[in-house]
This record gives structure tokens, C-alpha cells and sequence, in this order.
């Protein structure tokens, strides 16, 4: 299935080849999409709701806040038919932009840590239980998943800082990262890593 990409953290039109819209689910959304915008030829926008963060205005239409999909006419139950888009006029049309955040403290966050090599910074901060949110974060799709004892999950995209590693105990990781907690139910939840022991045992390279 033929698809066009519009991610609007690393502001970019990409054609991707995806075997079925489930995977498209899995790969690039938090939770199933819908049709945000009607195209052309039967094609749709698929995105979800997003609370705020980067987003994009295609034509005229109001903002879509994180990634957008492009896929054609439905085919049956939860399948799409290729896109026919063009993505160079796709470039043409799409204004990047950035939706605010009316998320308020009363709306759940948890707790997570940020380390950058780069910057050589590690730090903790509060975020909406999301992947979509991560990614927001990140600035990129998330390419790696690493499983931390006592339950926590390191998420990245190493493609971001390719030059940028760090390091902790025999694990190397590459670029900038997500440390975040998971519950029972695999949800993300508050880190149970140390922000002090994270500093005290992470190196940069």
C-alpha cells in the first residue's frame, strides 16, 4: 500500500510502502486514526487527536496536530487502497505549524528523564502517557525500544544524532533518548530509574 507521510516534528513529505493500514497504526500512531481531511481521488488524511505540539496545515484546512497519513479509497473493513497523491505537490501545499498545548496539571502527566549526548545532559521532566507524545518530544518516529530491569523502557531515534552516543553499564545507546516508566497493563507511567544514579552511572561518547 502506497502512502504519503507528512510528519510535521521533522518536516518532511515522504512516499512509504506499508503492508496494510494496521501496521501504519502501529508504526506511526498512539491510538486507531481517522479521517481528518478528504482529498482528491478518494484519498483521506488519516491522523488523531493530538492536545498540542508540532502539526501541519495542508491547503486551507485547519491544523492537524502530529503525523499525518495520506491513503486511499477504503477497500473494506479497516483496508485502504494506495494513495494517489502526488507528494511533490503534496510539498507544495503543506504549511508546517504547531498547535498549543491545552493540556492542564489536572490532566494526567508522568514523570520521565531526557538524555541528551550531545548537550552531555541528563533530566527529568513530565509528559503527556503517550507515544505520540514521546515522539513530539523526540522530534522523530521512534526507531528502538530497550527494556530496563525494574520495568522502565529507553525509547530513541537513533537516526537523530548518529555522532552522539552514551553509555550505561554494557549498554550503548545512540542520540537522544526517552527513559519512562510501564505499569502492569504495559501504559507508560512515572520512571523508576534515579535521575542521581542515571548521573552517576551514564557516560558520553
Amino acid at each position: 500500500m502506497r502512502t504519503v507521510l507528512i510528519n510535521p516534528s521533522a518536516k518532511k513529505v515522504d512516499v512509504v510502502d506499508l503492508p496494510s493500514l494496521r501496521s501504519a497504526t502501529i508504526k506511526y500512531f498512539s491510538e486507531k486514526p481517522s479521517p481528518v481531511l478528504r482529498l482528491p481521488q478518494g484519498d483521506v488524511v488519516l491522523a488523531v487527536k493530538s492536545a498540542g505540539g508540532n502539526a501541519f496545515v495542508l491547503g486551507g484546512s485547519r491544523p492537524v496536530g502530529g503525523v499525518g497519513l495520506i491513503v486511499g479509497c477504503a477497500l473494506g473493513v479497516g483496508e485502504r487502497a494506495s494513495a494517489h497523491a502526488d507528494p511533490f505537490l503534496v510539498t507544495q501545499m503543506v504549511r508546517w505549524t504547531s498547535i498549543e498545548d491545552k493540556m492542564t496539571e489536572t490532566q494526567l502527566r508522568v514523570r520521565a528523564i531526557e538524555i541528551d549526548p550531545e548537550r552531555k545532559s541528563i533530566e527529568e521532566f513530565s509528559i503527556a502517557p503517550t507515544m505520540l507524545a514521546v515522539q513530539h518530544r523526540l522530534g522523530a518516529e521512534i526507531s528502538f525500544c530497550y527494556h530496563v530491569p525494574g520495568g522502565d523502557v529507553v525509547l530513541g531515534c537513533g537516526a537523530a544524532n548518529g555522532l552522539h552516543e552514551w553509555r550505561k553499564d554494557e549498554a550503548s545507546f545512540r542520540g537522544r533518548c526517552i527513559v519512562i516508566g510501564r505499569d502492569s497493563g504495559k501504559r507508560f507511567a512515572d520512571v523508576a530509574t534515579s535521575l542521581a544514579r542515571l548521573k552517576e552511572d551514564v557516560s558520553f561518547r
